[in-house]
This record gives C-alpha cells, sequence and structure tokens, in this order.
C-alpha cells in the first residue's frame, strides 16, 4: 500500500507517502530535511501517542532494533518518545516483501525460494547471536529489495530470550505460530526457526500452509503434516527439500534445526545441487526475469530453475 500524504514534517524529516500501516501505527516514507536521505518513519497511531503501555512496547522495540546491526536486518537511524509524533527511523527499503511478491508472482521457484530464505536465515542468525528472538517472522516481515537483498524488518514483538519469554501469552501473527505458542508455552529461538520453515513453504508453494482461523485445527494440522507435495522435477532436489521441510517444521522443538546456521547448511546443500552460489545474484536474475527490477541483468546467469 502506498498513497501521498500531505506533507508535513516529523522532527528532522519530511513525510510525503504512507507505504504501509499496522495495529500499532503507520510507516511512511520520508525524506531527511538536511541531508536528503531517503528514511522509513515508524509513527505511532494517535490515539496511542500519550498511551503508557503502547509507548513503553514502542520503547522496548527502540532498545532492541538499536543493538540489530546486520547486512540483512533494517538498519535503525534513530526514534523520538515525544507526543504528538512518537516515531522510529529506520533504512527505508526499496523492493517488497515476500507476502505481496508472493501476491504478485503467485509461487516462487523453488532454487530462489531458497536463496531468500537462506539471506533471512543470516539476519536471523545475528539475531539469535544478541539472545533475541524476533517473535513474528511472516513474509510480511522479510523484505527483498529490487538490488536481490533481502532484510528482516519489524521488531516490534521482539524479546531478549534471558529476560522475558511470554510465557502464557499468545504473541505473533496467526499462522505463523510454533505449536508451542498455541498452547502457551515458553517462548524460545525455535519458535524462530518454525515460521521460517512455514515461510519457506509458502514461497515455494504460493499459499499458506496454516490459513485455518480456529488454532485447534491449526494444532491438530501441525501434527499430522504432509510432505508429499514437493515435485519440481528433480526428484534429489525433492528428498532434499522434504528432508529440509520436515526438520524445520517438526512439531517437537528439539527436533528441529538447533539455531539458523543449521538451517542455512541445509538450503545451501539444496542450492548446490544446481551449483547457485550467490543467493544475491540469483535473486535479482529472478526479479528481472519477472519483471520487478530494472536493474542490469547479472553475469554470469546462474541456473535458478530446475525445469
Amino acid at each position: 500500500m502506498k498513497q501521498i500524504v500531505e506533507t508535513r514534517t516529523i522532527g528532522r524529516y519530511i513525510v510525503s507517502e504512507l507505504v504501509g500501516s499496522g495495529g500499532l501505527g503507520e510507516v511512511f516514507r520520508a525524506t531527511h530535511s538536511q541531508s536528503g536521505e531517503t528514511v522509513a518513519l515508524k509513527r505511532l497511531h494517535d490515539h496511542y501517542q500519550n498511551d503508557k503501555k503502547l509507548l513503553g512496547l514502542f520503547h522496548k522495540e527502540i532498545l532492541i532494533h538499536s543493538r540489530v546491526s546486520h547486512k540483512h536486518c533494517v538498519k535503525f537511524f534513530s526514534a523520538d518518545l515525544t507526543a504528538p509524533d512518537a516515531h522510529i527511523v529506520t533504512e527505508f527499503i526499496d523492493g517488497y516483501n515476500c507476502h505481496n511478491l508472493i501476491r504478485k508472482i503467485g509461487a516462487v521457484p523453488p532454487l530462489v525460494a531458497c536463496a531468500i530464505m537462506l539471506d533471512a536465515l543470516q539476519g536471523l542468525e545475528h539475531l539469535h547471536c544478541l539472545d533475541i528472538i524476533h517473535s513474528d517472522m511472516t513474509p510480511s516481515n522479510i523484505m527483498v529489495e529490487r538490488t536481490g537483498r533481502v532484510v528482516l524488518a519489524d521488531f516490534g514483538l521482539s524479546c531478549h530470550l534471558e529476560v522475558e519469554d511470554y510465557q502464557g501469552m499468545t504473541v505473533g501473527t496467526p499462522g505463523y505460530q510454533a505449536p508451542e505458542r498455541l498452547i502457551h508455552a515458553p517462548m524460545t529461538t525455535l519458535a524462530d526457526i518454525y515460521a521460517a520453515g512455514i515461510i519457506l513453504y509458502e514461497l515455494i508453494k504460493g499459499q499458506r500452509l496454516f490459513a485455518e482461523a480456529q488454532p485447534e485445527k491449526v494444532h491438530y494440522k501441525m501434527k499430522h503434516l504432509e510432505f508429499d507435495w514437493i515435485r519440481t522435477g528433480s526428484r534429489d532436489f525433492d528428498r532434499l527439500m522434504t528432508a529440509v521441510l520436515k526438520t524445520a517444521l517438526a512439531y517437537k522443538p528439539q527436533k528441529r534445526f538447533p539455531s539458523p546456521r543449521e538451517f542455512m547448511y541445509a538450503l545451501y546443500q539444496c542450492l548446490k545441487m544446481f551449483d547457485v552460489r550467490y543467493t544475491r545474484r540469483a535473486i535479482l536474475q529472478w526479479l528481472g526475469d519477472v519483471k520487478l527490477s530494472e536493474l542490469p541483468a547479472v553475469s554470469p546467469q546462474q541456473r535458478i530453475y530446475i525445469t
């Protein structure tokens, strides 16, 4: 969603375009009044500007995001908790989130999906090394730049592993929560691994894995997942990808990949089968093929399609 809005100034930034809206606030494209740098400015909704509880959550997001510094995570620039324009300023991503990509294109070629997820997992590995759980891994929070770079976004629900586990609370986006979240068990980094598995499925399949509304039905499906849908034309790839998804989406947390690094290595093995060595180039090549990037074609071309 992009919408031209009445030009206004918030802090040092000139706001000109609404690019997204969520439960807590709206995200604008803005320009620094002096440097001219384009940024994303997330402003709390008017009715939350003086809400102490919501300001506390916003402050928590700021404290967590300000610690994050990785090429596969959206960069934090500054923030201000002063009403009536409490806001956070981050890097502006010129591209698409994975939710919009799927809506626009449909299923993503499996090798490209692996490349996107492998890069996203690099950002997730950085968070986990800081003892931060993202806790809202969804297609909407994985951004793909027109340059082929992939970044994690939106740390509004993130928490410090050693401080808070959200036990007894329902946290995250329905359809992208791990089984343990549905029974209100403590949050761990393995919940992020499960959510990443859901997103990988959705990228390859082009549809949601858990589209049911009732939590009971979702929980039942999680216990009885089937993986016989992978048919790419390469039996070896299908076998390997099935094993990857079975591990990422294991019902019991201890049977999943223990960290993003092991998940990344498994995806790398899938890409290696077709000699895809450069994930960002593979993604950019595909974006060019589907007319979502006007950057020059990458060279040399990689084999990013199985059939």
